[in-house]
């Protein structure tokens, strides 16, 4: 009885043995995917000239006063967006208005003078007809009428100015923008002609570079140009070159260009990127950008050899092309078949079936 129960565990293992045994030899079998493919081609690819440049605002303005006061509000912090004709700085009228009356004042005398003086160059004409007076003293009252007479014109204009400068005690925004810039605090002295605040604008922004002379050749006012940004490197914009200054740096034979942004909210004054000045086209290789893909931060496409066989391999890329293209610097052949998307979870040796390359 022992021995059958023996030989019956005996039999039972060797059953279990064999049956995963074949479970094993089943699951070593490559994996199968329909997915479509397309093959690696090449066409003449531009060759550009990368220059690096930055944003800047072409509207960015320094506010300063035009008059000398203490600053009675200055409330707008560096960072706060600031609209059109908003007011920005108020400062404090008591000097200016002090003026004013001080003007006012000269005009009343100026005025009294002229009346006077206008009152003795009639009698002084009239008595020199009479021969009460000789014409000399006549001449000289009527200088006196008109020296009084300039006067007054010159009261009248201090009075104007005084009044004028009143104006200038608000100072408001003369664009929607941002404050980038504070010089001055409330209570602190306005001095005409010094900075209080500077506002940036973002509606209006340019890529600045600095091109060498070889470069200038290819560039014309009015040319569109590839810009691509650190921030955003699968983002790029395409400028319009808005100004080229004609006066290179004697020390590093460059060319002032600035290049008119499109409105985007995600550029911003500062931002880093290459400009993508164009000379010329050369024969690579290119496959679309969905077929790449990114594993431990390199990238590479699965190639489908003539057994269907997938098989991962790593490329070094260049640059992507407006339709989506990526130029493949080595590691991949014209005329080699890819997975035309790429899938980060699929496994090197799947079979891949396409039922026809796209």
């Amino acid at each position: 009885m022992r021995l059958g129960s023996l030989a019956a565990v005996g039999f039972l293992l060797m059953s279990l043995s064999a049956c995963g045994g074949h479970e094993t030899e089943a699951t070593t079998h490559p994996a199968t995917v329909i997915a479509p493919t397309v093959v690696a081609r090449s066409i003449a690819f531009p060759t550009i000239d990368s220059v690096p440049g930055s944003i800047v605002s072409d509207q960015r303005i320094n506010l300063s006063s035009r008059v000398v006061g203490f600053i009675q509000s200055l409330d707008v912090q560096v960072g706060d967006p600031v609209e059109r004709g908003q007011v920005l700085v108020r400062i404090a009228p008591a000097d200016i208005d002090a003026g004013i009356h001080q003007a006012q004042a000269g005009v009343a005398v100026a005025r009294a003078e002229l009346a006077d003086a206008e009152q003795d160059a009639a009698l002084y004409s009239d008595l020199s007809q009479t021969g009460a007076v000789g014409g000399q003293d006549a001449r000289k009252a009527a200088v006196r009428r008109d020296v009084a007479r300039a006067g007054l014109e010159r009261a009248n204009a201090v009075l104007a100015s005084a009044v004028e400068q009143r104006r200038y005690i608000t100072i408001v925004s003369p664009i929607d923008g941002i404050v980038v810039r504070r010089d001055k605090r409330a209570g602190e002295m306005a001095v005409a002609g010094a900075p209080l605040l500077t506002v940036e604008s973002r509606q209006s922004l340019l890529m600045k570079i600095f091109v060498p002379e070889d470069s200038l050749a290819r560039l014309h006012k009015g040319a569109r140009i590839r810009v691509v940004f650190d921030a955003r490197p699968g983002l790029p914009v395409h400028g319009i070159v808005q100004d080229i200054v004609l006066s290179g740096d004697p020390l590093t034979r460059r060319y002032e260009v600035n290049i008119a942004l499109p409105q985007d909210p995600a550029l911003l004054p500062g931002m880093f990127g290459r400009t993508e000045i164009p000379f010329g086209a050369a024969p690579a290789v290119v496959v679309p950008a969905g077929a790449i893909v990114d594993r431990g931060g390199l990238q590479g496409v699965f190639v489908v050899g003539p057994d269907n066989v997938a098989r991962f391999r790593w490329l070094r890329t260049g640059r992507e092309t407006d339709e989506a293209l990526v130029e493949v610097v080595s590691g991949l052949a014209a005329g080699e078949r890819i997975l035309a998307r790429g899938d980060a979870t699929l496994a090197d040796g799947t079979i891949v079936h396409t039922g026809g390359s796209l």
